[in-house]
């Protein structure tokens, strides 16, 4: 039985074009600082730095008028902000004739000059999605562009009828067979996208938005089928701050070697950068004397990228499969799904339509690079037993049935409600592994213990002087030792590390030490890692920081005050 999620609007996907006829207007309009800033926090420290990246600025009647226009009124009766992250900001539009559209405008600082690609791009991936029998929002109205009456780029789309999954994903009544309905419906949708085949690797363009950098390639059957071809990658890594230089290489690209190589280049101009400016290096991990070790491990991957798809080819009995250029949504977590608002009648119907939301930064890569566990069903142990420090519950395979505490029924009752709870997320994870298990293209890749680490490569790689060397260092560690595992069949590892084991155990000590007092410190300020808080916190949580600061012991925390101006911030660098 289907369902009908989408509501209030049918009309044709158009380009920002100048809008004739009627005069419109808007009866209840937020503050500037509404529209404007990031308003549903603040920050503990380098706070007008946070703001100034998510800024946006956008003429609001001439975005009103468009909205009319859509929907067929003269008369706009609020403009609402419903959402606002690190890379958009959400506003939904109610007009007086009970209709609603979505408006989604980005940061643009984030993306740089990479912006209208990345607009354009996630145009052209919820195109595929929907034509590919995948729910998503329908576009009404878009610019990439800063040249538009908006002044500002945006996209206009349907107003989802329905609830975000998170308002319910971890609630005791969400359990049983309506669960596994969702499951096996996200999990439909996702070998929808891996069976995709595209000619290259990047992003998707429609044909008229595809970039003046973007040579053509043979075209898949894929690819004319949906009228779209590959041009530039959109995600923001590869655009934002210290690799934001036009010039640069963003692809497309032929081979995974060249995706990687081209990674590498990227991460050492911003060496190179760094080096000229050495105060550049506030808000990052790094110090100047890193820079070197950056260098190093660059070189090292430079000399396994010609040996990835060697990698990939011995891991099925389908190479060809997972060597395949194929989409996959990026951020499957729950806030992305949305599902009809539940009613005493469609308990388990509800999980057949999810809709996905933001597609932002979609990629076309081989799949053995796409595939991971989505954070909707992604399992981290939360619950530590205070005795040994082990996590209360273990998945010591991505198969494996999660037990429950053998002292389990000695517990008090409060604790089993806390362990329950815990122990559906770790089985839902188990069960969707399970179900991809049974699948031959897709059972190689769970099995596979370097995948994570090809998965995260170039992540780890544009990251490096931003978070440190030291986790492209340990990543680099984990493949010397798993292809060391497997020299059988994969013949000797292509790089040597000059540093072992024990090397890394010493460098990881203190690391740990430091993630250890840190995440302390977050919750002592009911903050997240970038000092991010609730607007109710804000005062009480900063009186509590000058505390903290006054406590603080670099040497048994392992670092210093992470708290402080100047220090790394997620985005910032």
């Amino acid at each position: 039985m289907s369902i009908p999620i989408l509501s209030h609007l049918r009309l044709p996907l158009t380009k920002a074009r100048s809008l004739s006829g009627h005069m419109s207007r808007i009866t209840q309009l937020p503050s500037s600082d509404e529209l404007f800033e990031q308003t549903d926090g603040r920050w503990l420290y380098n706070e007008a730095q946070q703001q100034h990246i998510r800024r946006i600025h956008f003429n609001v009647s001439e975005l009103v008028r468009i909205g009319c226009e859509a929907a067929g009124t003269k008369e706009c009766l609020s403009m609402d902000k419903i959402a606002e992250g690190s890379f958009n900001k959400v506003f939904r539009l109610n007009f007086d004739n009970s209709k609603s559209i979505i408006a989604r405008l980005p940061s643009s600082r984030m993306f740089g000059s990479g912006t209208s690609n990345i607009v354009s791009s996630e145009i052209a991936t919820m195109s595929l999605a929907s034509k590919s029998g995948i729910h998503t929002p329908r576009v009404i109205s878009w610019s990439k562009g800063f040249d538009n009456p908006v002044g500002w780029p945006y996209i206009l789309m349907e107003d989802v009828d329905g609830v975000a999954l998170h308002h319910e994903w971890f609630q005791p009544e969400t359990r049983g067979e309506p669960v596994a309905t969702l499951l096996t419906t996200v999990a439909s949708s996702m070998q929808k996208m891996m069976t995709s085949e595209f000619s290259r690797i990047g992003s998707p363009y429609l044909l008229e938005d595809l970039p003046n950098s973007a040579n053509l390639a043979p075209a898949t059957d894929f690819e004319i089928k949906n009228g779209v071809r590959i041009g530039p990658i959109a995600d923001a890594l590869w655009w934002r701050c210290y690799h934001d230089e036009p010039h640069l290489d963003r692809g497309p690209w032929n081979t995974i070697e060249d995706y990687v190589k081209a990674a590498v280049r990227l991460e050492r101009r911003a060496v190179e950068r760094h080096r000229q400016d050495p105060s550049s290096l506030a808000y990052t991990k790094s110090s100047i004397e890193d820079l070197d070790e950056v260098e190093y491990l660059l070189s090292k991957v430079e000399d396994l990228a010609p040996h990835i798809q060697h990698v990939i080819e011995h891991m099925s009995p389908m190479p060809e499969r997972l060597t395949q250029f194929c989409f996959m949504h990026p951020d499957l977590r729950t806030h992305n799904i949305m599902l009809p608002v539940s009613t005493a009648d469609n308990g388990l119907s509800r999980m057949l339509n999810p809709v996905l939301i933001d597609w932002q930064g979609a990629c076309a890569l081989p799949l053995a690079l796409q595939w991971h566990t989505p954070p909707f069903v992604e399992y981290q142990a939360g619950l530590l037993d205070l005795k040994t420090g082990r996590p209360i519950l273990e998945i010591e395979s991505p198969l494996d049935e999660v037990a429950l505490p053998k002292d389990f029924d000695q517990l008090h009752p409060e604790h089993q409600d806390i362990i329950r709870t815990e122990h559906r997320i770790a089985t839902r994870h188990v069960r969707w592994n399970q179900m991809f298990n049974k699948h031959p293209v897709f059972a190689p890749l769970i099995s596979f213990r370097m995948q994570p680490n090809l998965h995260l490569f170039t992540q780890y790689i544009l990251r490096a002087c931003a978070d440190g060397p030291f986790p492209l260092k340990k990543m680099l560690w984990y493949i010397e030792l798993e292809w060391n595992f497997e020299e059988e069949k994969l013949g000797p590892c292509p790089f040597t590390l000059d540093f072992n084991y024990f090397h890394l155990r010493k460098l990881q000590e203190p690391h740990d030490r430091y993630e250890n007092a840190t995440s302390e410190l977050m919750e002592r300020l009911k903050c997240t890692v970038d000092g991010y808080v609730a607007h109710k916190d804000y005062e009480a949580s900063m009186k509590e920081l000058e505390g903290a600061r006054a406590e603080w012991d670099e040497k048994s925390t392992g670092g210093p005050f992470p708290f402080d101006d100047g220090r790394w911030g997620q985005f910032l660098r």
